[in-house]
């Protein structure tokens, strides 16, 4: 491959105490958490609001908020959602606790939060990477280089959080991943329609996942429909969710295989996804009464991502810590989703049930001779089982409340390190 050298002086157009990388559930609730802590904070993100995949992808509802009744989310995210639920935008849909949301009111109430922290979000940009040091405690990252419309410029910080998604920053910085899982969980693009009519028994219940008397959450009359279509490609679900206010359904039916860090083939796979999902709504259209007048409102901007990179942290979250319920020395987060795996092809799932919250330690945070780096949301140290409860948005915000009041105790003692002990924190502060 033909390869051109590019030699660049950058300007430093930002300082903070502390750079949150990717504005998804993770990254802007561990802004707001750090910010809180008094730190001067910096949340970098592609898009022009907060919420990432969430509200990009239509990614309804938020799971993962409570298990048996109880609520295991972080508080932020509780906050979060009672605002929500209070302007109209949300719906608790209990005793199963997942949260119904309005897209749009989850960009403008996220930012609201963001704003009144005093967090400064610097959107529409892209994380190209990092500038590092090595020193004796390890290697250091003292700034990301980014691209906009403004041209090229760095961002300098004392302590980095990634809350990409990808594990982008820490894959720049150098540090060690998981081997990937032969067992890659696959793409789905999610879309919302209009003029459905949920009033019927296929979809009054459906739309709701509460668990109200042992209900799943799959339409199981639509999915043996699309099972005995033969040009269906591969799906799964469905699953249908309301969007709160208005008519308008969210639908995630569409699935593909695909290497998300490939950039080639993840967009070859959105292209089919969207076809995939023009060929379901017709089908549906033809053979339920229900859809008959629906239109795709909008589709995800980009195909959801379930699993790319994990980092090898201090600890790595195994399937047994998550079945167990074992408690580490400190726990940041509490899961509560089921183990979900969904096949990379066909119409399959695996799902376990957890009986009891799974504990995710600080120590799966960080990365051993990373001293100022911390991962948030999917890409923390799990094994593949962990990680398929653990991905879920519930549980990547409450890892995003821990990851930013980690930082802001590290920043505002100037002690230089996020590290953990293998199943703590630092000496002392296990209360973080």
């Amino acid at each position: 491959m033909k390869k051109i050298e590019i030699s660049r002086t950058l300007p430093v157009t930002e300082r903070a105490d502390i750079i949150v990388c990717g504005a998804g559930p993770a990254g802007w609730v561990a802004a707001v958490a750090a910010a809180r802590q008094g730190c001067d904070v910096l949340l970098a993100d592609r898009y022009g609001f907060p919420g990432g995949t969430a509200v990009a992808g239509y990614v309804l509802p938020v799971s993962g908020f409570y298990l048996g009744g109880r609520r295991v989310a972080g508080d932020i995210a509780f906050e979060f959602a009672k605002r929500m639920e209070a302007a109209g935008a949300a719906l608790f849909e209990m005793p199963k606790g997942n949260i119904s949301f309005d897209p749009e009111y989850y960009k403008v109430i996220a930012g609201r939060m963001l704003c009144e922290a005093g967090v400064r979000f610097a959107s529409n940009v892209f994380i190209t990477g990092c500038i590092t040091e090595d020193g004796p405690d390890g290697r250091r990252i003292t700034a990301l280089t980014a691209a906009g419309k403004s041209g090229y410029e760095a961002f300098e910080g004392r302590i980095f959080i990634d809350a990409t998604g990808d594990g982008d920053i820490c894959a720049a910085a150098g540090v060690p991943m998981q081997p990937e899982d032969a067992a890659r969980q696959p793409l789905s693009l999610c879309f919302a329609l209009t003029g459905v009519d949920t009033s019927t028994d296929l979809l009054k219940d459906s739309i709701h996942h509460d668990g109200k008397g042992g209900k799943g959450s799959q339409n199981n009359t639509v999915r043996e429909f699309l099972l005995n279509e033969p040009d269906v490609p591969d799906f799964c679900g469905p699953w249908f969710n309301t969007s709160v206010s208005g008519g308008t359904v969210v639908v995630n039916v569409t699935r593909a295989d695909c290497d998300a860090l490939d950039r080639r083939a993840y967009a070859a796979a959105e292209a089919k996804l969207r076809e995939d999902m023009l060929l379901i709504v017709g089908k549906l259209k033809k053979a339920f009464p229900e859809f008959r007048d629906c239109a795709v409102a909008a589709s995800a901007v980009n195909a959801g991502v379930r699993e790319t990179r994990r980092i090898k942290g201090r600890y790595t979250m195994t399937g047994d810590d998550l079945l167990s319920g074992r408690i580490p020395v400190c726990p940041v987060a509490a899961c509560a989703h089921p183990v979900d795996i969904h096949a990379r092809a066909g119409a399959g799932q695996t799902l376990i049930r957890l009986t009891s919250p799974g504990y995710i330690p600080y120590a799966s945070l960080v990365a051993e001779g990373f001293p100022n780096l911390i991962a948030a949301g999917r890409c923390i140290s799990a094994d593949p089982e962990a990680f398929a409860s653990a991905r879920v948005q519930g549980t990547c915000m409450t890892v995003g409340e821990a990851a930013g009041k980690a930082a802001a105790f590290c920043a505002g003692r100037d002690i230089g390190t996020v590290y953990a002990d293998r199943e703590g924190f630092v000496p002392g502060t296990a209360d973080v």
